[in-house]
């Protein structure tokens, strides 16, 4: 078979693993990787250089959530390097009415915690209420099923925390699809919660590709989150070209050309692995009704602050606490690192915190200041912090609107047909979270073998 050469944009997560799934297709392939920074990564990204292990984008997984990451872990040979976070860290709290309130963990706790008395009374009416077809905002689904202390203290901060959006403009598809699948198919979501419950006690409680590890446990890696991309990168035979933006995408004939500043670079196929904005751009001049689709979709940045301390000061322990977006908080969330993963520790008395916040605008020096505020009112820390460290990401977060996932199938076919020797990867496809674009990748991958037959 002729070798063919390929250029992937982009070496985040979604970018390294679409390389990965190349190498593995048998075809004689020359791949280069554009990347407009200076490293590999993307938001996965954990940095070292303060003396404390800060986490700057995702941090943790969890088993049943990541099958697709779990068979690439296993592919990449990096079992022995997951680390498992202990049961005892897994308390989340809410900020509610001038304190933390803990999350239910138990039956008891679930009926006397003042965060589930709007469920309750729920539950006892949800499984009759009329069934709705079609997507719909998360915001509109629970106040339908359930009710409004139900909507404004379980899923308004849970919608934060996965998309830092608003539940108000959030589908119900792209965010809980299977409580809106429970409905449509049980016309209940207790119905099928149920029935998820009846169909767990027959299967295994362990992960098919680590032996011995419960579906439930949440676990990082001895390096931090961004070893899984550094285990990509140096295994993939791929060019990595850094600081290398990509300006504009020109074809002739057969072949695809990546303009850069500098260079330009010819390649047989293109994967473009870029956020939705900068994948509007490129390809307004050949597809602009596609690109124009693109460009409509919001995006949200965040802003992360670290703060290392050499002393345990949290009054209590567990992974972390959400603010709802009602009680008009600074801070959207903060995670208690060094009990989720202690093994990161590198001190006898140690914590590290992670402060997210909205990305609007502010200084850096406005954000910490902020930061120190929340969480001396939050946690009643007033102690100043050893260490401390910010990254700001611009347009991290896709929106997902309603009607988004139908919507960018529909986009990416046409995209396709329209442009066949290109495919389009990354978190505004199928879903924000790693796996998602773990899973998007090896699809694609497969979907472009295919069309070498």
């Amino acid at each position: 078979m002729k070798r063919k050469r390929v250029i992937i944009l982009g070496a985040g997560i979604s970018g390294l693993t679409t390389a990965w799934y190349l190498s593995k297709t048998g075809v004689p392939l020359d791949i280069v990787i554009l990347e407009k920074s200076p490293r590999a990564g993307g938001w996965m990204h954990t940095d070292h250089t303060t003396g404390f292990h800060f986490e700057k984008g995702p941090r943790t997984f969890k088993v049943d959530k990541c099958p697709s990451t779990m068979k690439l872990i296993a592919e990449l040979g990096l079992q022995e390097e997951v680390i498992w976070s202990e049961a005892r860290p897994h308390h989340r709290y809410l900020w509610l009415d001038g304190e933390l309130q803990r999350f239910p963990t138990n039956p008891i706790s679930f009926l006397f915690s003042p965060l589930t008395k709007g469920f309750i009374r729920a539950l006892l009416t949800e499984w009759k209420r009329p069934v709705k077809n079609g997507d719909e905002t998360v915001w509109e689904f629970v106040l339908r099923r359930f009710n409004y202390d139900v909507a404004r203290l379980f899923f308004d901060p849970m919608v934060v925390g996965i998309f830092g959006g608003d539940i108000r403009q959030i589908s119900i598809r792209a965010c809980f699809p299977k409580l809106k699948a429970w409905e449509e198919q049980y016309g209940s979501v207790t119905k099928g919660f149920y029935r998820r419950m009846q169909e767990k006690k027959k299967e295994s409680k362990y992960s098919q590709d680590i032996e011995g590890v419960p579906l439930s446990a949440i676990f990082s890696f001895r390096g931090g989150i961004e070893q899984l991309p550094q285990s990509i990168l140096g295994q993939i035979p791929a060019a990595v070209r850094y600081n290398q933006e990509v300006k504009e995408i020109q074809f002739e004939e057969d072949r695809v050309i990546a303009v850069t500043d500098g260079e330009q670079f010819t390649a047989d196929y293109l994967f473009c692995a870029l956020p939705v904005k900068e994948t509007g751009r490129l390809f307004e001049p050949h597809v602009p009704d596609i690109s124009k689709e693109f460009s409509k979709i919001p995006s949200e940045g965040i802003a992360v602050i670290n703060f290392g301390y050499d002393a345990n000061v949290l009054p209590v322990q567990g992974f972390g606490y959400l603010t709802p977006t009602y009680a008009h908080e600074d801070i959207l969330g903060v995670v208690f690192d060094s009990s989720v993963f202690s093994e990161h520790n590198r001190r006898p008395q140690e914590t590290r915190l992670t402060i997210k916040m909205e990305d609007n605008g502010r200084t850096e020096e406005k954000y910490v200041e902020a930061a120190l505020k929340g969480i001396r009112r939050h946690l009643g820390v007033s102690r100043m912090p050893k260490a401390i460290s910010f990254k700001r990401t611009q347009r991290a977060i896709p929106q997902y609107g309603v009607g988004h996932l139908e919507k960018m199938a529909e986009l990416k076919q046409r995209f396709r047909t329209r442009i066949p020797n290109c495919q389009l990867v990354g978190n505004y496809l199928q879903g924000v979270s790693v796996d998602m674009c773990v899973a998007r990748a090896k699809e694609a991958v497969e979907e472009w073998k295919s069309s070498l037959v």
